[in-house]
């Protein structure tokens, strides 16, 4: 929002100097004109943003540890974000979100989409960290933004690496830093169908005895269909909430079944 009305301010400043400048208000028809330019400047105003960040990013090193995020990266990314879901042209709804911990707690969701975790970082307003693939790491600029603000690289193909992940995760989560997103699936579902949880996921919450935010998301992988001419809708809901005391007697392996019934059961009911 910030940035929406930061970049609003600048191309309504923009459009009214050319307006005033250039006297066209003595003709009242060159009012269109100063409406029309307010969007234009908006665009070429975005782009400079980018080619800001980008400029930016090749001054932030990926190969240093991170031992304490950045807000300003996860500011950016936050608000980045938010332009990137409205210049898709997409909408999200949302259901339960209120129902969310302020504490730091685990967010866990299908994962249909790279939209899925654009929407999340969007809507949500404390401080949210992702578990992510290392490879998105080596994106052009969101790869050096996201390591700077602490999102956690995961490498499926090492054990071993993946547990400091999960340890990671869980210290921030401990520390109060911030709450900490991930798809239990592993992978994108490139057919939509619910994949199989992996347990593991489940284990930052069991270390730290955080809340578990079950959330289904539905949509998110029309973006890239529907974009730019058609609107996308993602639907986001929060379909349950485990306190510890629910999962503190339970498995990994037992929790992960339940959260993942709960997102299936869910998108069930909307595709009915």
């Amino acid at each position: 929002m910030f940035l929406t009305i930061l970049f609003l301010i600048f191309s309504i400043g923009g459009s009214l100097g050319i307006y005033l400048g250039l006297q066209l208000y003595t003709e009242w028809y060159y009012f269109f004109l100063f409406i029309i330019l307010i969007p234009i400047f908006y665009g070429f105003i975005f782009l400079f943003y980018i080619l800001f960040l980008f400029v930016w990013s090749l001054f932030l090193s990926k190969k240093k540890p991170i031992q304490k995020p950045s807000w300003i990266a996860n500011f950016i990314i936050k608000e980045t974000c938010k332009k990137l879901i409205f210049f898709s042209n997409t909408k999200i709804h949302l259901k339960g979100f209120e129902s969310i911990p302020k504490k730091p707690c685990l967010l866990v969701s299908n994962h249909t989409s790279m939209f899925d975790a654009i929407a999340m970082l969007a809507v949500l307003k404390q401080p949210v960290l992702c578990v992510t693939k290392e490879e998105n790491e080596k994106i052009p600029i969101c790869g050096a933004f996201i390591h700077r603000a602490g999102f956690i690289p995961l490498n499926r193909n090492n054990a071993f690496q993946a547990v400091r992940s999960i340890q990671k995760a869980s210290e921030y989560i401990k520390q109060e830093t911030a709450s900490i997103y991930i798809c239990p699936e592993g992978t994108r579902s490139k057919t939509g169908e619910l994949l199989p949880f992996h347990a593991g996921s489940f284990k930052i919450a069991t270390k730290t005895e955080a809340d578990i935010v079950v959330i289904s998301i539905q949509g998110a992988n029309q973006v890239k269909k529907n974009f730019p001419f058609r609107r996308t809708h993602i639907f986001m809901n929060v379909v349950h909430i485990l306190k510890h005391s629910d999962y503190e007697d339970k498995k990994t392996i037992e929790i992960a079944e339940i959260a993942y019934e709960k997102i299936l059961n869910n998108i069930k009911e909307k595709e009915a």
